[in-house]
């Protein structure tokens, strides 16, 4: 049985060792990390693609699937995806400047979403993009770059609803490990085409293909 308390100390101290600014020279290699599932087989597919920006070619793709053993609880997300997660990353043959991942980063209760965790695990640069709220949030205006602050439930701000596309709906990003809130916008604006950045729209297709072939 999962122990959550046990869980929620681990957060905790891990939250601890996050570093919430970056020295990233230049961001060129861009990793983006997604997840499939297959319910019948019970198993778990962690899919992570690096591009290259701008030209937005891909470089490099790597998979790991397992199965899923731990339950789904929003805020306990990083003990289900964060360890399958972690083997794919480290089958990349080149490591990322920055990976965006498919879930949170600090904006998260113990400021340990699945971005910060892996970040902090692997102690690499990571920014969370959600496709949907943990908190509340103010719509920004329908152009592309515009957005507001995304604060949690003490009125910390943990990141930015973010508009990426002209009369899109916003994604929610926040700072994970070793990055900080203007890298973590101005990446995710840089990587994005249409609303889903791109490295996480490669990532997506991968993780969805996987279950497929089999």
């Amino acid at each position: 049985m999962f122990d959550f308390d046990k869980a929620s100390r681990v957060q905790t101290r891990l939250a601890s060792k996050l570093i919430l600014r970056q020295n990233i020279r230049k961001v060129t290699l861009v990793a983006g990390a997604d997840f499939g599932y297959n319910k019948k087989k019970n198993k778990i597919c962690a899919a992570i693609v690096s591009i290259k920006i701008p030209e937005f070619e891909i470089i490099e793709a790597t998979r790991e699937v397992e199965e899923v053993r731990i339950p789904y609880v929003p805020e306990y997300l990083c003990f289900r995806e964060g360890p399958v997660f972690i083997r794919a990353f480290r089958k990349l043959e080149e490591k990322p400047d920055l990976t965006l991942i498919d879930g949170n980063g600090i904006a998260h209760p113990r400021k340990m979403g699945l971005a910060s965790y892996v970040g902090v695990v692997l102690d690499v640069p990571t920014v969370g993009c959600a496709k949907s709220p943990f908190y509340p949030f103010d719509l920004p205006p329908e152009y592309r770059g515009a957005y507001t602050p995304y604060r949690d439930d003490k009125g910390q701000t943990v990141g930015f609803c973010l508009r990426t596309s002209f009369s899109v709906r916003p994604i929610f990003v926040s700072p994970g490990h070793r990055s900080d809130f203007v890298l973590a916008r101005e990446a995710v604006l840089k990587c994005s085409q249409y609303r889903i950045p791109e490295p996480l729209r490669a990532a997506h297709r991968l993780a969805k293909n996987v279950f497929l072939t089999e």
